[in-house]
């Protein structure tokens, strides 16, 4: 766990908590409350949502996005999809939206004691979702430009297609991804300087 994210119960109590968001001190992030001028990189973010995880599962799509930094807010509900070989009783909690295929080990990254999808895996599978006639996220387009303007994530992606190539909306989502330049611009929204 990540030293600057609190939670109640453990140093201090949900009023304690309170107050101290009050007084302008902490704010409200993910599970916890973190302090108001408190940098959020990825570790940091993964354990704002860490008590909601299940052992065997990873965050993935929107939540892993928000975990790397992608998105601005943790989307409502959280993705997570198992990450064991085994079956698991289903994940009961209203903030979470769970995905019964197995996650594989390559597509995991521990941050801290959280296990999320792989910058690669998630670019990958947001791209399926924006590829959809209707996608179930309306914010994957812009998390996919923002993960794919790191061109090592984004030539990671396109190695999980084609060792995937099977996956449903993957022809589309190689074109999306092939479309975004190194910077996670499409070439239309390029500046046009040849002249």
């Amino acid at each position: 766990m990540s030293p600057a994210v609190l939670f109640p119960g453990r140093r201090f109590s949900v009023a304690e908590l309170r107050a101290a968001c009050l007084d302008g001190e902490l704010v409200p992030f993910g599970e916890g409350f973190l302090p108001a001028d408190a940098p959020t990189p990825p570790l940091v973010r993964a354990a704002a949502l860490a008590p909601l995880l299940s052992p065997s599962c990873a965050f993935v799509g929107m939540a892993a996005a928000w975990i790397h930094g992608a998105t601005g807010e943790p989307p409502d509900p959280l993705d997570v999809q198992r990450a064991v070989p085994w079956r698991i009783t289903r994940v009961v909690d209203r903030r979470l939206r769970f995905h019964d295929q197995e996650l594989s080990p390559a597509d995991v990254a521990l941050l801290g004691d959280t296990a999320v999808a792989t910058p690669a895996r998630t670019l990958a599978d947001l791209a399926r979702d924006a590829a959809r006639p209707d996608p179930r996220d309306r914010g994957s387009a812009d998390a996919v430009a923002r993960l794919a303007a790191d061109e090592s994530t984004r030539r990671a992606a396109l190695a999980w297609f084609r060792a995937h190539p099977r996956r449903t909306h993957a022809v589309a989502a190689v074109a999306l991804l092939r479309e975004l330049g190194p910077d996670g611009r499409g070439a239309a929204d390029q500046e046009d300087v040849t002249r």
